[in-house]
């Protein structure tokens, strides 16, 4: 614990830190029908019925617009990828900080972990939108779904024995094995609350109940086109919420979404790198994330990528400043080790491998400097990316083939063992035993050749074998060690998001690291 009362990243106990006081037209037919549309969803655009701008802390005020290319279907929270919408109505147990990997409490307001246990005291008082009581029950109602509902998500929850409900506000979960990401993936958007009423009754997915900030409004809505949510007058920390009426409106098109935002419909949007530096220029803002993190994924470790000397040269004549000023309007950090300064795993001596073009030449000629080639695969809208890669390996002698298919028949075949390389990510929100499990284990989905890395096990084992925090650290930069030193890993970039906004309208726009396609509602202010 920090002298805030804030939870710590090395800490067992955690508490609750102490309260602060569509479819595209063309041109201007596009522009007009848009206009005509919001206008009549939202009446006169602005706070309807929501009152007034509210300074921070005084509660909820005002309406804060949203425009997004993302596409709501129903509530659905383990098998959709929906996180602009359900985090609107949804909270887990545990939140991330703004960094993207700190705990915080949530609906739950502290937990102590033991090797084959995690205790949870709940946060008393709380209710769905429904009006069943948030408690214990609940809690092991909500976890046995997720555990036993087919989904990325329940290999999260492999580790899980049995959750038991104590008493009201307390829960425990009893662990097969030692579970070290566990509460980290507690906090993510898979694991949210819902109420258990509307499982029982099979309205969850069409009528969002959880214990949010705000509760979904059915007839101001437009599926397809407009989501609205209001206030939810029984939300337990009323004081902390910015706005009190959020209006998410689905458009695919960028140029859309930003004329809107020009036009004063809309007062904050998901935009591009190109529409992001307009608006810096035309008295509006912009800001951007690291929304995941992408590197280059070497699959093949037995075949192609078997020699580590050739594993090196490629790290090393790799450039990802280049894809960062290209593609993502020079907006991006380039890390040089997979974890952040902060996280468990990283280790400040790694030098990793920085652009080196002299040096990757002088590792090819020590392989007898013959020439290498093999296939790249990426999908259609990232081919900037992929010819940039290309183009840096014709540098070092080595030929690279692309192959550039649609985003659909990319996610389908990228991980079927024929490819033996990509650039992106493998799950950039998870901690060191979830990048293991995910990338490096026999059975890893990121390790479709089921390659065996008998070093990196060992160290994994030692993780999950420590009884201290500094033990279980200790291994994990024993296994980025091993990752650097073997050049398994590298190329590192953010994948940047944007959002531009109207500051006259809305203030403290702020994302979360690796969250996608979403930023923190409750914390944006509306102030005009």
């Amino acid at each position: 614990m920090n002298d805030n009362g804030q939870s710590t990243s090395r800490g067992r106990v955690h508490r609750t830190p102490p309260r602060a006081k569509g479819a595209r037209l063309g041109g201007a037919l596009l522009t007009t029908a848009l206009a005509v549309t919001l206008t009549a969803c939202s009446g006169q655009g602005g706070a309807t019925g929501a009152g007034v701008a509210k300074k921070p802390g005084e509660g909820p005020g005002g309406t804060l617009r949203i425009g997004t290319n993302q596409q709501f279907d129903d509530w659905d929270t383990v098998n959709k990828q929906n996180s602009t919408f359900s985090s609107l109505v949804y909270e887990p147990l545990i939140s991330v900080a703004a960094d993207g990997f700190t705990l915080r409490p949530q609906l739950a307001t502290e937990w102590e972990e033991s090797a084959r246990a995690v205790d949870f005291t709940l946060r008393p008082g709380v209710v769905f939108h429904d009006g069943t009581p948030f408690d214990a029950q609940a809690v092991v109602k909500n976890l046995e779904r997720i555990k036993n509902t087919p989904s990325q998500y329940r290999s999260q929850l492999e580790a899980v024995a049995k959750v038991t409900a104590v008493d009201a506000t307390h829960v425990r979960i009893d662990l097969k094995e030692p579970a070290p990401n566990l509460l980290n993936n507690l906090a993510r958007l898979g694991m949210f609350m819902v109420s258990p009423k509307a499982l029982a009754d099979g309205t969850w997915k069409t009528k969002a109940a959880g214990t949010g900030p705000w509760v979904f409004d059915p007839k101001a809505s437009t599926k397809g086109l407009r989501t609205v949510v209001t206030s939810f007058d029984k939300y337990y920390d009323k004081k902390s919420v910015g706005p009190a009426r959020v209006e998410v409106t689905q458009i695919n098109d960028p140029d859309s979404l930003y004329n809107a935002l020009r036009a004063g419909q809309l007062d904050v949007v998901w935009t591009t790198p190109p529409l992001a530096a307009r608006a810096d220029k035309e008295g509006l803002k912009s800001t951007w994330f690291p929304s995941v993190l992408w590197h280059l994924q070497m699959y093949d470790t037995q075949g192609v990528f078997k020699d580590k000397k050739f594993r090196q040269a490629v790290c090393h004549a790799m450039n990802p400043q280049d894809y960062v000023d290209a593609a993502l309007g020079g907006k991006g950090k380039t890390p040089l080790q997979r974890f952040p300064e902060g996280q468990p795993g990283h280790d400040p001596a790694l030098k990793g491998y920085p652009f080196d073009l002299a040096k990757a030449r002088q590792l090819m000629s020590e392989l007898g400097g013959q020439k290498r080639s093999f296939t790249l695969i990426s999908y259609d809208t990232q081919r900037t990316i992929a010819e940039l890669f290309r183009s840096q390996m014709s540098e070092i002698g080595v030929d690279v083939k692309l192959e550039l298919p649609n985003f659909p028949q990319f996610l389908s075949t990228y991980q079927n063992g024929k490819y033996p390389a990509a650039i992106l990510s493998d799950g950039s929100r998870s901690g060191a035993y979830d990048y293991y499990n995910r990338k490096f284990s026999p059975d890893a989905p990121g390790n479709p050749l089921k390659v065996d890395h008998p070093e990196l096990t060992a160290a994994v084992q030692e993780g999950l074998d420590a009884t201290t925090p500094e033990a279980r650290e200790a291994a994990w930069k024993r296994m980025s060690r091993i990752v650097n030193d073997e050049a398994l890993d590298c190329g590192y970039f953010d994948y940047s998001g944007f959002w531009a906004y109207n500051p006259k309208k809305v203030d403290n726009i702020v994302s979360t690291t690796n969250d996608v396609a979403v930023f923190r509602y409750k914390e944006a202010q509306v102030v005009g």
